[in-house]
């Protein structure tokens, strides 16, 4: 068996879980585009969102105290409406045409906040709902949801430690939906499981890790931090349209 595909998921996941651990997201979008080049897109998705699954579990249950529970029912509720829309059009479009158009999103957002924070204001609230749903798409079509769901986080939950915690929960549930519909369906292949046999200790050293940098960063580098990784995951779904 070539072990260079394993090497890079070790590697990635390693990488990526370090910033969800830091942050509160980015686990996936991060890792997803480099790894889509050993691993069939449907073997990918299903085993990263066993493993983020049970990330987010943890950040759930040992950070509970800093849920904010008003905008955690917020994100989850309305991100949940969108999921099944995303489910279908992973099962239906071309994931290529669907990674460059969310490319173009989260890159627009991030050099808005990068370049553009004192210039920043308030969205109305209908937006923010609107965005959330939007994340639910983007969650069932390639469990990428977190550029979109960040923005309505990082408004509303702006501490780090509430922000952090509060999309934890909006991922346990959404993923916990897609594991239901995996299973439902009959999505589960043998070739999976070393993908998240090799994932689980990787991911929890980079967790830990990230656990402990968040604790040292302060907020505004923390805030420039997100909307950075937003920038780079945006760049590196619009890979395609460089690199044919």
């Amino acid at each position: 068996m070539d072990v260079t595909p394993y090497a890079v998921l070790v590697l990635a996941l390693c990488v990526s879980h370090l910033v969800q651990g830091i942050t509160g997201f980015g686990a996936v979008v991060l890792a997803l585009p480099l790894l889509t080049f050993f691993f069939p897109l449907k073997v990918l998705v299903p085993a990263l969102v066993v493993v983020n699954f049970l990330q987010a579990g943890w950040f759930t249950v040992t950070e509970r105290r800093h849920i904010s529970r008003a905008h955690a029912r917020s994100l989850v509720l309305l991100s949940l409406a969108g999921l099944p829309l995303g489910w279908a059009v992973y099962e239906w479009l071309p994931a290529e045409s669907l990674k460059i158009a969310l490319g173009v999103v989260v890159t627009a957002v991030a050099l808005w906040n990068l370049f553009g924070l004192k210039l920043s204001r308030p969205l109305p609230l209908v937006l923010y709902h609107a965005i959330n749903f939007a994340g639910g798409f983007a969650q069932g079509s390639l469990v990428c949801g977190g550029p979109f769901l960040v923005i309505y986080a990082a408004r509303m939950v702006p501490e780090k430690s509430e922000f952090r915690a509060t999309l934890s929960v909006a991922w346990l549930v959404l993923n916990l939906v897609l594991l239901v519909v995996y299973t439902a369906t009959g999505a589960w292949q043998r070739e999976m499981a070393p993908i998240i046999g090799a994932a689980l200790p990787t991911v929890v050293f980079g967790t830990v890790l990230g656990i402990r940098l968040h604790d040292r960063i302060p907020q505004q580098p923390f805030r420039l931090m997100i909307f950075a990784v937003l920038l780079v995951s945006g760049l590196v779904l619009l890979r395609p349209l460089v690199f044919k």
